[in-house]
């Protein structure tokens, strides 16, 4: 395909040269033309004007040894030739053109000269004769057919050269073409050589390598954005930290734990970022030296496990530095819970020693003999046994709310909401009497799809303390709506002040101690309760006001 594109280029070209030349030739032509007519009519003048009817001779061999292609030729009115630089002819010139049509030149074949030649013709008045002059066409022509003849062979050097300068320059310019194609080759893989010159083949070579570099880039961001979504969705905040102390890589969790934007953050300087004193130390011993370091980091309440580790990778290393890794994890929850461990066993033991101290005392009381009087041993007896029911009861809801920490699956079904209620309201009936509290009850029934035990659980639990923490002659309003699946317990009796509302569902927590006690309170029953409301997708509400009512609203949501 080279040769041919270079054969054509040739042709092309010595069709132009062929076209200027034939061009040129034609306005040399004509341009000689008309310099060959104005010679010989200025020829006519001259002889016109050396010519007074009697020197035909000198005339005509003074023009004729200035320029011997000029014929001079004087001819009788009646057509005899007279006089003639050339053979005298004995024909009749009365019919040449020339002589016909005095002042125009004309063209034809001489028999005198054998040769074709251009004629001019005047008439003399005064000597009555013929005047005529006459170049041969060749003094005419050489000039044009020699240039012709220079010009194309000219020419077809010149194609020739130009053949070969554009083989040669089309060869050189084709080479770091397909060095590029086999370079590219190794980029992707494919070994890729040829060794014509073909332009089209090489094109086709070309346009190969691009649909694999296309495909290549395809695949590339197909797997950064597979790397990106897993970076993305990681449990872990991500930073990468090149050599230079910039900020390369990080995934949207880290970017959240900053409170920043991306923009912000890529390519900046990690102390802009992070601001801490203790992590920028870190970071900098990890980068000059192969450390790996754990420590806290805390932000906006939040608290946060910093892993920083060296990173090898060529696109992190700058100078004599290599980069970094950063991997954070909140783990705000697991100190909470077990801050709240802590707090669960601290307070169970305080709980349970409580009892227990007052149990060991009297039972050592009534054996060394110091209590001797029945009386005081049946009395000693009756606060043993009330103290061990309370510890029994803290330990059973203490394995209670374990049990439901753990989420076992229990037994759950349609059970009616009205019925559960009905069933507590009857079992508390006793303490309802004793302080004379009315139940007003305004009942939507619907169904909810629960445990049993669960569900009586936390109907008991919170009507009971609307009984125990009740005024005399007080009140209960039990409210069910069945659209919004909404069952609501308010009494009138002594509050929840503001502060303590936000607390009363943690474990061992009572906002009147020393009155939780008397009634049997041990502060784990709304824990329970809260535990099987966030096992049951059931939110939980609570409203105060001191002296005056306390509701609880629960919403059992469908899950």
């Amino acid at each position: 395909m080279r040769k041919k594109y270079i054969f054509i280029n040739t042709v092309i070209l010595f069709v132009s040269l062929i076209i200027f030349l034939i061009t040129s030739i034609s306005i040399v032509y004509y341009l000689n033309e008309r310099n060959t007519n104005n010679s010989i009519r200025n020829y006519l003048s001259i002889v016109e004007a050396s010519y007074d009817g009697t020197n035909m001779d000198t005339v005509a061999s003074r023009i004729h040894t200035s320029n011997k292609d000029v014929r001079i030729t004087f001819i009788s009115s009646d057509g005899q030739v007279l006089y003639d630089t050339s053979k005298v002819s004995e024909e009749n010139h009365l019919d040449r053109p020339e002589i016909k049509n005095l002042g125009t030149i004309a063209k034809r074949y001489s028999n005198t000269t054998n040769k074709k030649m251009y004629y001019l013709a005047s008439y003399d008045t005064d000597s009555n004769v013929y005047v005529r002059v006459s170049i041969p066409e060749a003094s005419v022509s050489d000039v044009v057919t020699k240039y012709a003849y220079y010009s194309i062979f000219g020419a077809l050097i010149l194609s020739i050269a130009s053949f070969g300068i554009i083989y040669l320059a089309s060869k050189k310019l084709v080479k770091p073409l397909k060095e590029e194609i086999v370079n590219l080759s190794n980029i992707t893989n494919n070994e890729l050589s040829y060794d014509g010159d073909d332009i089209v083949e090489l094109s086709h070579q070309i346009e190969g390598v691009r649909k694999i570099i296309d495909k290549n880039i395809r695949d590339i961001k197909y797997e950064t954005l597979k790397l990106n979504y897993i970076i993305d969705n990681m449990n872990n905040g991500v930073i990468i930290i090149s050599g230079d102390d910039k900020i390369i890589l990080i995934n949207n969790l880290a970017i959240d734990i900053l409170n920043d934007n991306k923009e912000n953050i890529i390519d900046k300087n990690y102390q802009d970022v992070f601001k801490d004193f203790n992590i920028e130390n870190e970071i900098v011993d990890t980068m000059n030296n192969d450390y790996k370091y754990e420590t806290i980091y805390k932000k906006n309440g939040r608290i946060y496990a910093v892993s920083i580790a060296s990173l090898f990778a060529t696109f992190v290393i700058k100078g004599n530095k290599h980069g970094v890794a950063i991997f954070i994890r909140d783990i705000t929850e697991a100190k909470m819970l077990e801050q709240v461990k802590l707090d669960f066993f601290a307070n169970a033991s305080h709980e349970l020693k409580s009892p227990l101290t007052t149990i060991i005392g009297y039972q050592q009381m009534i054996s060394e003999g110091i209590i001797t009087e029945e009386s005081e041993i049946k009395e000693a007896t009756s606060k043993t046994i009330k103290e061990a029911t309370r510890m029994n009861q803290i330990i059973i809801q203490m394995l209670e709310l374990s049990k439901l920490e753990m989420e076992t699956d229990v037994e759950k079904k349609e059970l009616s909401i009205i019925n559960a209620i009905d069933g507590v309201l009857e079992s508390l009936d006793v303490l309802l009497q004793n302080k004379n509290i009315k139940v007003i009850k305004n009942f939507e029934d619907f169904n909810v799809f629960m445990n049993m035990d669960e569900l009586y659980h936390i109907i008991r639990n919170l009507i009971e303390n609307s009984v125990k923490y009740n005024k005399e002659n007080g009140t209960i309003t039990i409210t069910l709506e069945k659209d919004n699946k909404m069952l609501s317990i308010k009494d009138s009796g002594i509050g929840i002040s503001k502060e303590n509302q936000s607390r009363i569902f943690e474990r061992f927590y009572r906002v009147d101690k020393a009155k939780s006690k008397d009634l049997g309170g041990n502060g784990l029953g709304l824990a329970i309760v809260k535990h099987i409301c966030m096992n049951n997708n059931i939110s939980i509400e609570v409203k105060s006001e001191l002296n005056e009512y306390t509701e609880f609203i629960l919403k059992f949501n469908d899950k």
